[in-house]
């Protein structure tokens, strides 16, 4: 396949072999005894107390420990606070995430039961590569990549088979990707589209491609890549995807994860104990890794998080995995690691407390135009929200401006508008503020820049921007004026450097007359005599005749004309003194 086509994200199996059961329980015991230790070195960077503090009135359980055999392995789960999060919401079957991978062996006994079933068929998903509707995942290597990714998002938890999956969701399988793990950018546009059609919420894609079609409705999670280098994979890249990287067991990022500009969070990516296909047999589990088995661990999160509030939109499921991330290095956002390590646990936290989530502003506008900043406060609903407003100014951590106060309940929208940015000003910082129940809450620090597009083409964008149709026509004309502009400068060009030239040589052109002379005299005609020359003795000559010169016509002179003259660029006469051709208006020289 082309560089372009899509593939997978690093679905490479550590343990190919298939264990007798025997020898696993024996890893297993010997993996417990490696894995305390590696919880005591890593728990400094894992704990969740280094997350942004959202956690008051969360209701506090034991956690659960399932009776899945393999669970005991799960380090990934129990690193990002899981199973403190089942305390709140095992996961909701309505919640149905998609799985755009090589398919599911969905009928894997650890899975089957939370397989999304189409009530028009009893389908259980789509195969864009078959064009049919089994999306089973048929993998002679062994590696079953898309099973593994679904059961790291959803394979059934507490039933005492194989593992514990994330959320206790519904699995919708589309096979996008060949057994070989590649396959066609338009099979995965299709096949993105396909499930947020049919009612997917989260669509993970733990695979590559530059063709991600946007879509209402469903937040897309990708993996940023296992080429270890400081640029994320499309279509993690993209501004509009939850893009994730890789930790290995020590809590940092993994060797062979991406990383770089735009990442947004990092998940367990290394010795993943997940679902195998192939069989239906008990223990049919093998252990993989890349950032292929991190996107699953933050699809699995934002299904749990709509399992316990299923209003939430895209963009607040997206603030909540953010603010609530477990940073292993530092505060705030870095290119590490994006927001940090996702953690269930304080996200799920945050449902129960005042939270602000910046909803929508522009990240770019123009120097001259307003703006609007909206957001919301989520939390309990109910609750009094006594003040919130914006404050802003132009350097980041100097916010000495504010808009006006407002009130209302949390789960309410709020917005101010009539921003601009300052004169001569190239950034607008802001935050949002509020007080609810007599606390004070606040958000990050957001930032505004000056747009170089000229204002007035800027501000025709965005009014053409909220219709499709219109805004294509805009760019249509403006490439064509854009290609217009020029033509006509270069033609002008041409026209003042160029010169008349010559089409026929010089002796063609009618050339201006002569001063006039004054007429010949004419004479008379005259008889000439001849005169008799004296002769030698000799025999008689024979007689001549006199030759009689005729006498000579006046010789006719041409009189002067008005002078006349070609146009050498279309022919045509005209008068000597002209300075352009009437008919073409060429300039003469």
């Amino acid at each position: 396949m082309c560089a372009s086509s899509p593939r997978n994200r690093g679905g490479f199996p550590l343990l190919s072999p298939r264990l007798s059961a025997l020898a696993r329980r024996l890893a297993a015991t010997v993996a417990v005894l490696v894995l305390a230790a590696a919880f005591v070195s890593g728990s400094t960077a894992l704990s969740p107390s280094k997350a942004t503090p959202v956690v008051t009135s969360f209701p506090v359980h034991a956690e659960l420990t399932p009776s899945d055999p393999f669970f005991f392995d799960q380090w990934g789960l129990k690193s990002i606070g899981v199973p403190s999060a089942w305390d709140v919401t095992l996961g909701d079957k309505s919640v149905i995430v998609a799985v755009v991978d090589t398919g599911v062996w969905w009928t894997q006994p650890d899975i089957q039961a939370n397989m999304w079933t189409n009530s028009a068929d009893g389908t259980h998903g789509y195969d864009f590569v078959d064009s049919d509707t089994n999306p089973m995942d048929i993998d002679p290597s062994g590696t079953y990549h898309g099973t593994g990714v679904a059961g790291v998002i959803g394979a059934i938890t507490d039933n005492a088979v194989e593992i514990a999956g994330t959320a206790q969701v519904s699995i919708m399988a589309v096979r996008a990707l060949g057994s070989n793990g590649q396959g066609s950018s338009t099979d995965t546009a299709q096949a993105i589209i396909w499930a947020a059609d049919h009612g997917a919420k989260v669509i993970n894609l733990s695979l590559g491609t530059n063709e991600t079609p946007p879509v209402e409705g469903a937040l897309i999670v990708a993996a940023a890549g296992n080429a270890g280098v400081g640029t994320l994979d499309y279509p993690a890249r993209l501004p509009e995807v939850v893009s994730v990287a890789a930790i290995d067991e020590s809590g940092r990022r993994a060797s062979f994860s991406n990383y770089g500009p735009g990442l947004d969070l990092s998940a367990p990516g290394s010795r993943i104990v997940t679902l195998s296909g192939g069989n239906n047999q008990p223990n049919n589990v093998h252990y993989l890794q890349g950032t292929s088995f991190s996107a699953p661990f933050v699809s699995g999160i934002a299904g749990l998080l709509l399992s316990a509030e299923p209003g939430l939109t895209n963009v607040q499921l997206w603030n909540i995995l953010n603010m609530t991330a477990v940073q292993p290095v530092g505060s705030g956002y870095n290119t590490n690691y994006g927001w940090g390590v996702v953690n269930a646990r304080n996200a799920i936290a945050a449902l129960n407390q005042p939270l602000i989530s910046v909803d929508s502003y522009p990240t770019s506008v123009s120097s001259s135009s307003t703006f609007g900043v909206t957001w919301s406060i989520l939390g309990p609903a109910g609750m009094a929200v006594s003040d919130t407003h914006l404050i802003w100014g132009t350097s980041s951590g100097a916010l000495g401006n504010a808009t006006a106060a407002q009130s209302g309940q949390t789960r309410q929208s709020y917005t101010a508008g009539g921003l601009a940015l300052p004169s001569g000003a190239g950034l607008f910082y802001f935050k949002v503020v509020a007080t609810v129940n007599g606390t004070a809450f606040s958000s990050r620090e957001y930032t505004v820049t000056a747009s170089s597009v000229p204002d007035f083409l800027y501000v025709l964008y965005q009014l053409l921007a909220s219709n499709l149709l219109y805004l294509a026509l805009f760019i249509l004309v403006l490439a064509g004026v854009v290609a217009f502009i020029p033509q006509r400068r270069a033609a002008r060009a041409r026209r003042a450097v160029a010169r008349p030239q010559m089409l026929y040589p010089p002796s063609y052109y009618v050339q201006a007359a002569q001063p006039s002379q004054p007429p010949p005299v004419a004479y008379p005609a005259q008889t000439v005599t001849p005169r008799i020359e004296p002769q030698i003795a000799g025999p008689p000559t024979p007689t001549q005749t006199p030759t009689v010169v005729q006498p000579v016509a006046p010789a006719t002179i041409a009189q002067p004309t008005a002078a006349r003259k070609r146009c050498p660029s279309c022919g045509t006469m005209v008068n000597a003194d002209n300075m352009f051709c009437f008919f073409c208006g060429n300039r003469f020289r």
